[in-house]
């Protein structure tokens, strides 16, 4: 079984630099959803056929090793394009021929055209659907004894018979491999346009029909959604909703709670675990896991993220990071790449952290900068905590030991080690490494007797003027 996904040729109003299967649906590009959808014919080969200027296309097939490239240089139709598909597989005995652009199309409909396909022994078997308005679709002709004859196009169609639901092809097909292979190397072109047409397959194959023998020609009904291939960005945003919808409901019914769904927008490959509640207005991207009994929202964006279980995002934003089991973030913080936020873990209002690695019951309140930083687990970070973590030139690490205490408005220049129970006052400069248990005032801050916890509590940066001054007699 060869899959043969048709992404070259005309009609695309995209007004994009980027190739039509790129646009995303849901958050995945077009040819991604149809490649998934074509594993439900269990291919033992995939061909892409890509057109001019299609370098971005290529590239992005990199990520998929088991597919085969085939060129077609000039667009001269789908036949044409079947036909250069065919070439890069000598030795095949079915054809699944899809679209890029129809990301709408499901692995369950192209199983069961590919079953539809084995059980009737057709030549060729047809993807169709019924729609109200026929619109610019091959409209499906059927004989008195309701065998399919021929697809009938809109310019060479009667429009009688396009009045009311009519069942029209939506372009995919399963085929016999080695009848279509010489049925397309005679294909006549169109005189109108000199292009080759994959349709022209079904009046061929019910040309030959024989006596006693089966339909050459079969179909499979499916619904309307499937036929909605995409031009442009009106028809893009169509399939992007009815894709969501999808997401959404798929969701729903596994468990999870939505409020206001229709304001939720969630991609293709988000995973959310029961018991979970979404509040309106969050955007969940593609690569995000949540786990159970969470609260996101409202208003929360989270992208390629794996969040844990009874966890609460409030208003947040979190890109490429973690959160451990029974935290809270926000509302108003932002984690960016690479922060790993431990169990227990609070991070509150407006607090920023970049590449840093959280322990368990760390909190970090209120207005902090924390970037390429370790800290252990059960310390405090104070109001307006900074770690100035980069030089002009090159990021160093800030590494805060367990249950530390920094003060409000610490500035911690990296690279520093701050040790395991070791404190800095409110609005210290640090610069050099803080030993374990150890506290630090001032402006670059120094060292200081800890006489109690009292006492190290209390003690402040202006403290620390006050006392001095009383040593030089200025007092």
């Amino acid at each position: 079984m060869t899959l043969l996904v048709l992404a070259a040729g005309r009609g695309s109003r995209m007004q994009s630099a980027i190739p039509k299967p790129l646009h995303r649906v849901a958050g995945i590009p077009m040819i991604n959803h149809v490649l998934r959808a074509g594993a439900g014919a269990k291919p033992t080969t995939t061909v892409v056929v890509v057109g001019e200027g299609s370098a971005p296309l290529e590239a992005h097939l990199d990520a998929w090793p088991d597919v085969l490239i085939a060129r077609q240089p000039v667009p001269r139709g789908t036949g044409d394009a079947a036909r250069r598909g065919l070439a890069e597989v000598p030795a095949v005995d079915w054809l699944v021929v899809l679209f890029a652009d129809h990301p709408l199309l499901t692995s369950e409909v192209v199983a069961q055209m590919v079953l539809t396909a084995g059980e009737s022994g057709a030549l060729v078997t047809l993807l169709t659907v019924t729609l109200d308005d026929a619109a610019g679709y091959g409209r499906i002709e059927r004989d008195d004894a309701g065998r399919v004859r021929r697809v009938v196009e809109r310019r060479d169609d009667d429009p009688r018979h396009r009045l009311g639901p009519t069942e029209i092809n939506s372009g995919m097909m399963a085929l016999r491999a080695d009848w279509a292979r010489d049925v397309l190397a005679s294909l006549p072109a169109s005189g109108a346009t000199g292009e080759y047409y994959l349709t022209d397959l079904v009046a061929a194959a019910a040309a030959g029909a024989r006596e006693g023998d089966a339909w050459p020609v079969a179909t499979v009904p499916g619904e309307p959604e499937v036929a909605l291939g995409v031009n442009d960005r009106v028809e893009l945003a169509a399939a992007d909703q009815v894709a969501r919808t999808r997401v959404r409901q798929r969701l729903l019914r596994s468990g999870v709670t939505l409020v206001g769904p229709e304001t939720i927008f969630i991609e293709e490959g988000v995973e959310v675990g029961v018991d979970s509640t979404i509040l309106p207005f969050s955007s969940l991207s593609d690569g995000t896991i949540v786990g159970e009994g969470c609260t996101i929202g409202p208003s929360a964006v989270i992208a390629r993220s794996k969040i844990g279980d009874r966890v609460i995002v409030r208003s947040s934003t979190i890109e490429e990071s973690t959160v451990g089991d029974d935290s809270d973030v926000g509302p108003y913080a932002h984690l960016r790449n690479g922060t790993e936020i431990g169990v227990r873990a609070h991070v509150g209002n407006y607090a920023e952290l970049k590449n840093v690695r959280l322990g368990a019951g760390v909190k970090v309140g209120h207005f902090s900068y924390l970037g390429d930083a370790d800290i252990g687990p059960e310390t405090n970070i104070g109001a307006g905590t900074v770690t100035a973590n980069f030089d002009g030139q090159r990021k160093h690490r800030t590494t805060i030991g367990a249950g530390a205490f920094i003060g409000s408005d610490t500035v911690l220049r990296a690279p520093v080690v701050v040790g395991d129970g070791a404190r800095t006052g409110a609005g210290s400069v640090v610069t050099k490494d803080v030993p374990d248990h150890r506290l630090v005032v001032g402006v670059p801050a120094r060292l200081v007797p800890i006489r109690s916890a009292a006492s190290a509590v209390e003690w402040s940066p202006a403290a620390e003027i006050v006392a001095e001054q009383r040593r030089r007699g200025e007092l």
